[in-house]
């Protein structure tokens, strides 16, 4: 078994391998002893959702079962985005809140996200104090529920516990979280121009937990919905994660039905990419930008913030408005922390991660995809149309398993061979160079991977770019 750590995005492993009854278990209650630390209640109340994967159901049994035994007051919201279950713990001011998600991750793998009382993904000291007491419960595991006698009457509790029954004293009538989050987005777009461009938009929902929301929301929005893999059952239909060699079919489907354009979600739905109204992928990282183009026209002088893999796009878009754009280390609760610290209007990831807190504190394709159709009705524009209106940068970006390497000795290779560059070594080593180019290394959050991104005003420059840092790499 490979060994992995809850971190900034969670803790994610292979179902039955890295991720097991156990595991679940042990960090379910390391959650609770912190959250029940956190805001001095011995019953706090947390929502449970999930993004739709098959074993997530079982895994979210284990955990109500767990918080009950804990005189947790459960919320049992099942099958729900990500960025819904941080908008409800918000607005309904839950102590916390768990997601059973492995995000963008392929169907073998599910996970656990933990949210605090703040409404916000746990980083940092929060994150450690988990981990001290997840390793606390494994090792008292270890001792006392070693025999198959104890297994055996764990499997015949589970299979007793009908955790979807509400009569039970600890669990908590659950809201309409996906109207009332749909709603406050419609309320805080343009609601009237969105409608009046009567746009067909096909949307690829991957079998999980945007199918759930989508169709509710594009109906207030007054668009015309042609939806594709839009069962929740977790049978994805590609490889999940967002990214141009998995999304063929949702570009075949946007020219088959003479779309306007297309979306695709990831999983849980954090993530989101756009389709133009040829069928064409653009890059993931224009969903930020674009984003970012239609708020900052609106607010012009307000502060964003993006991660340091995120495009210089972002940041050119926020100098054109007159607004300053703040870096940040990798993992969405890092960029928020961020944005809190700077006050910022906006922010997010280069992968697709939107976020806007006038809307919600975190990344949300339903909140990203209504500001790209707010922005392409203002200014009556196509996706090809607006994408011509930013600068353009040629983004590159590998990674190579972890093992063997020594990340301080490869740092200061680069360091010692891009003497002019400006440095910035929160998150790794990202390197900035005078003629706007800029390479950034560091190890993965989610994988034992390093992973290495670049960007430069043309293919050739990037190109002759990693070729110099693998040399000194590799």
């Amino acid at each position: 078994m490979e060994k992995r750590k809850l971190n900034v995005s969670g803790y994610r492993g292979v179902w039955g391998d890295t991720l097991t009854d156990e595991i679940v278990i042990a960090y379910t209650k390391a959650f609770i002893k912190f959250t029940k630390e956190d805001v001095n209640k011995e019953n706090p109340s947390i929502l449970v959702g999930r993004d739709g994967r098959k074993n997530g159901g079982h895994i979210r049994d284990i955990v109500i079962r767990e918080l009950q035994k804990l005189n947790v007051n459960v919320v049992d919201g099942d099958i729900l985005p990500t960025p819904t279950v941080l908008f409800s713990v918000r607005k309904h001011q839950y102590d916390g809140g768990i997601i059973v998600t492995a995000s963008h991750d392929p169907i073998e793998y599910n996970g656990l996200k933990f949210i605090n009382k703040e409404a916000l993904f746990t980083v940092g000291n929060e994150v450690d104090k988990i981990i001290e007491y997840y390793e606390k419960y494994r090792k008292e595991d270890a001792i006392s529920k070693n025999s198959e006698e104890s297994k055996e009457q764990d499997e015949k509790d589970l299979e007793k516990e009908d955790t979807r029954d509400s009569k039970k004293d600890n669990n908590l009538q659950t809201p309409n979280f996906l109207k009332e989050h749909a709603d406050h987005i419609v309320s805080n777009v343009n609601i009237e121009v969105i409608r009046s461009k009567k746009f067909k938009v096909a949307v690829d929902m991957i079998n999980a937990s945007a199918c759930v929301l989508d169709p509710y929301l594009f109906k207030e929005l007054g668009v015309e919905l042609v939806p594709l893999n839009d069962v929740p059952n977790g049978e994805f239909a590609h490889r999940p994660e967002p990214v141009k060699e998995n999304l063929t079919a949702i570009g075949e489907l946007v020219k088959k039905s003479k779309a306007n354009l297309g979306f695709a979600h990831d999983p849980d739905a954090d993530r989101l990419v756009i389709i133009d109204e040829n069928g064409e992928f653009i890059s993931e990282e224009y969903s930020i930008v674009i984003a970012i183009e239609n708020i900052l026209s609106k607010n012009p002088g307000r502060a964003i913030v993006l991660n340091l893999s995120t495009s210089q796009m972002g940041a050119d878009v926020a100098k054109k408005h007159g607004s300053e754009c703040f870096r940040t280390k990798i993992g969405e609760g890092n960029v928020v922390d961020g944005m809190i610290a700077h006050n910022a209007i906006a922010g997010g990831e280069g992968n697709g991660g939107i976020i806007y807190p006038t809307i919600n504190t975190v990344r949300d394709s339903f909140t990203g995809l209504s500001l790209v159709l707010e922005l392409l009705a203002e200014r009556n524009q196509t996706v090809s149309q607006c994408v011509k209106t930013f600068p353009k940068y040629f983004m590159k970006k590998d990674k190579w398993p972890i093992a063997g390497k020594n990340l301080t000795e490869i740092y200061s290779k680069l360091k010692n061979h891009f003497t002019e560059a400006k440095l910035d070594e929160q998150d790794g080593l990202r390197l900035d160079l005078i003629d706007g180019s800029w390479l950034h290394l560091r190890p993965s959050n989610t994988e034992p991977i390093i992973r290495f991104f670049g960007e430069a005003k043309t293919q050739d420059r990037i190109n002759e770019l990693f070729k110099e840092a693998e040399n000194l790499i590799i």
